[in-house]
């Protein structure tokens, strides 16, 4: 019987510099190190921004990925196969953008990345947009609810006129710098806008308008790239997602995880907090919007669970 032979491990040239991915289009990469920056082919690798990467020259003026570096404190999606996709990695923290109105305020997003930045060991801070058209009462409420408890600051913004933008500013210079914040939200909620205000001398463009460096014009592929902001600290855009899923998570991880929902004291330890479960106490405790935000996560992430076993 013929010996299976063992995976080679490719080894790293000796030349490979290491750098760090800060944009990203479609198949390739711009990574930035001490000489300055260059877009690379990934070359079979995956690579997000926020990657360290091992990089060598390509014909022309481009680079070829050879190795990414182990992640730290990434931000993982399951998309809707139940697969895991790393949107960002080696960051400090999310700051997730919601919007007062146009469109409206999305709560069960909003449970999603707190959980997805307490699985990941991630800081957050919530970013509530288009405070000039005003703010309901129902929305103060959901909001209220998801951070009296939490650790969670809350900056209240508007970009005309301008509002809440020092003490944003103010905030990620302390607490986003050494390691990225990634800007998070759906489409339509303003994060571009607000990175512009945030980088009044740099023109971001819209996500879908990449500039001349990448020498094919525009483009409509996903787009993520990272910015150095002018008073200190450093912040991740990318495209608006209409779902969000934190990868990796068990229907157990979930009550763990959730905002308010973690702080039960149930019958049970392993309470799943269900309808009609013995002795929980959810619904006496928790508001009907939250209880159902919490159970349509866990229905999908049982969903998965079930395909998978």
């Amino acid at each position: 019987m013929a010996r299976k032979r063992s995976p080679r491990t490719k080894e790293i040239p000796t030349d490979a510099r290491t750098g760090r991915v800060v944009e990203t289009v479609g198949r390739r990469v711009r990574v930035r190190d001490d000489e300055g920056e260059r877009v690379c082919f990934l070359s079979g690798h995956r690579a997000v921004i926020g990657d360290r990467v091992r990089w060598v020259p390509a014909q022309g003026e481009g680079g070829k990925i050879v190795a990414v570096e182990p992640r730290e404190r990434a931000l993982v999606r399951m998309d809707h196969r139940g697969r895991e996709q790393v949107l960002a990695s080696n960051l400090g923290g999310l700051l997730i953008a919601v919007s007062a109105r146009e469109p409206g305020f999305r709560a069960a997003l909003l449970d999603r990345y707190m959980v997805a930045a307490d699985v990941f060991g991630l800081d957050a801070a919530l970013v509530v947009t288009k405070t000039d058209l005003g703010v309901d009462d129902e929305t103060e409420l959901q909001i209220a609810r998801r951070t009296e408890h939490a650790d969670l600051p809350v900056f209240r913004t508007s970009i005309d006129p301008k509002a809440g933008i020092e003490e944003l500013e103010a905030f990620l210079a302390e607490h986003a710098t050494g390691r990225p914040w990634a800007l998070v939200g759906s489409s339509g909620v303003g994060k571009t806008s607000l990175v512009q205000v945030l980088l009044p001398d740099l023109d971001v463009g819209p996500v879908a308008e990449i500039s001349e460096f990448w020498g094919t014009g525009k483009h409509t592929t996903t787009h993520s790239r990272l910015f150095a902001l002018p008073g200190g600290g450093e912040i991740a855009d990318s495209p608006g997602i209409r779902n969000f899923t934190p990868a990796g998570l068990t229907a157990q991880d979930i009550g763990r995880h959730f905002p308010r929902v973690r702080d039960l004291v149930c019958k049970y330890r392993d309470c799943l907090h269900r309808p009609g479960e013995e002795g929980c106490v959810a619904e006496e405790e928790l508001s009907e919007p939250l209880m159902d935000s919490y159970r349509t996560l866990l229905g999908q992430v049982t969903e998965v669970q079930d395909r998978r076993y």
